[in-house]
């Protein structure tokens, strides 16, 4: 797997780059992260125009989510029990330098292995939103299926990526409904699913399988400002002066601003509004370095992870394997111990 990951080459004109860029709070205006902006211009769209979703071109080898009219493996989807599945979660949205693509990477939970899926701009737009927690004044697609789902006293209890076929992959959502007693499977694009996971806080898994037979990325991460990175259950962006604002973080405070804290990490005291300010004793500055960072980690072993809040810097052990549903905590447990 390429390190690109941790370049900060531009990929925007000046135009797209001084559109906003982090996520705002919950109550604030919805302002388009310039990442998203950028894979839509990248379309030949605007931000407020619709796309369609076409195959998107990919380099010889590299797997992509299955297109709307490709039909799956299997038309009546079947739980794939002979395989093992590992849990990942989405790390980023980027470009792929080869194919010109959008690409998103999983991260898997306890090696660090990356994971591109190659897909098209309107899902990429749908995934970086999500990360960026954006919301909307209207519902988008994937917002309005996860609504459904709730109406229908249904939730999605996690995405399968359990098959590559002609070089694209193949996905299973595992829905409950209540009132029933074995889950309902149902054939999706990992692209939606992935979209989907995200807003429902549901688990993401990929078959080891796959796992073995990782295509190689050259990945361009976004510039920095645009940039939003999850690993360890952390989803971090670089400071904006309206998160400084919102967390009242010192314009001189060097680190990442946490915008969503999940299971271990959000059982361990981090929450939105924190600094993150080193991982594993090595100072964090941009959100490609912070995942290269934590892929340098021991692999297995819970890394440290230090961070500011309220004028002290407290420091904690967070699990490198997330297997608590990914629902952030309303209340944070007590914090880390004081860094004297």
């Amino acid at each position: 797997m390429s390190r690109a990951v941790a370049s900060t080459t531009a990929v925007a004109s000046t135009a797209v780059a001084s559109t906003a860029v982090a996520a705002p709070p919950r109550s604030a205006a919805v302002r388009l992260p310039a990442v998203l902006a950028l894979l839509l211009l990248a379309c030949g769209l605007s931000a407020c125009s619709g796309c369609s979703a076409t195959p998107p071109p990919r380099h010889a080898g590299a797997p992509r989510a299955a297109a709307p009219n490709e039909e799956a493996p299997s038309a009546v989807p079947v739980l794939p029990m002979d395989q093992a599945f590992r849990r990942v979660e989405v790390s980023t949205v980027g470009w792929d330098r080869l194919s010109d693509t959008p690409v998103v990477l999983l991260r898997e939970m306890d090696t660090g292995q990356l994971v591109p899926i190659w897909v098209g701009v309107p899902e990429a737009q749908a995934i970086a939103a999500a990360l960026h927690d954006v919301e909307f004044p209207r519902p988008m697609t994937h917002d309005l299926m996860n609504d459904l789902l709730g109406k229908l006293h249904a939730r999605l209890d996690e995405l399968l990526i359990h098959d590559v076929v002609g070089g694209t992959y193949y996905g299973l959502l595992r829905l409950h409904v209540d009132g029933r007693d074995e889950p309902l499977l149902v054939d999706a694009r990992p692209s939606d699913g992935l979209a989907l996971a995200l807003r429902a806080g549901a688990a993401i898994r990929v078959s080891q399988r796959i796992l073995d037979d990782t295509p190689d990325v050259d990945f361009l991460a976004p510039d920095e400002p645009e940039q939003v990175v999850r690993a360890l259950g952390l989803t971090v962006v670089a400071p904006t002066s309206d998160l400084r604002a919102e967390s009242g973080i010192p314009a001189e405070r060097a680190g990442l601003v946490v915008i969503r804290a999940v299971g271990h990490a959000a059982e361990s005291g981090l929450h939105r509004g924190d600094l993150l300010v080193a991982v594993g004793g090595r100072p964090v500055t941009d959100p490609a370095g912070f995942l290269d960072t934590v892929r340098d980690q021991p692999v297995g072993e819970p890394v440290t992870v230090r961070y500011w809040r309220d004028g002290i810097e407290r420091e904690v052990r967070v699990a490198p394997e997330i297997e608590l549903p990914d629902t952030p905590d309303d209340e944070p447990p007590a914090p880390g111990r004081q860094i004297a």
